[in-house]
């Protein structure tokens, strides 16, 4: 069960002041960074990037950028802080009900913060709306 967020650190700029009226909606991207885990408590550390461009194009100029990090804290049975660490420490993923999770707390309050920093900037609220659902990436059949 998530026991705290933690926003430690806020970046953004804008790289082009002339795309900001031709700017797109952001590509998010959520990076879980580190787990810590001690006892019955994980800590796990994240990176929340909202990228702007002057198009969707492949080749689009880049218009600027926000970037969230911190700390989600996790207090889980010792087993299952066991199966949540020997996982990343073999497959840097996390089991999918607690990504799932994170990545949904995650899309909340930095969205809600990201959006402060957004407006301040003349960027467009990286705002997500829509719940995460993560699948087991499936073994290929023989």
């Amino acid at each position: 069960m998530i026991t705290g967020f933690t926003i430690s650190s806020v970046e953004g700029k804008i790289e082009s002041v002339e795309g900001l009226g031709k700017q797109r909606f952001p590509k998010l991207n959520i990076n879980l960074d580190s787990v810590n885990a001690d006892g019955a408590k994980v800590k796990i550390g994240y990176t929340f990037e909202a990228l702007y461009f002057d198009s969707d194009a492949k080749d689009a100029n880049s218009v600027g950028q926000l970037k969230l990090g911190g700390t989600v804290e996790l207090q889980e049975t010792r087993e299952q802080v066991q199966n949540i660490s020997k996982r990343w420490t073999e497959k840097k993923t996390l089991p999918v009900e607690i990504a799932e999770e994170i990545i949904n707390g995650l899309n909340f309050r930095c969205s809600a913060t990201g959006t402060l920093v957004a407006y301040a900037l003349g960027l467009i609220p990286p705002l997500v709306i829509s719940t995460t659902k993560i699948q087991e990436a499936q073994a290929p059949a023989k």
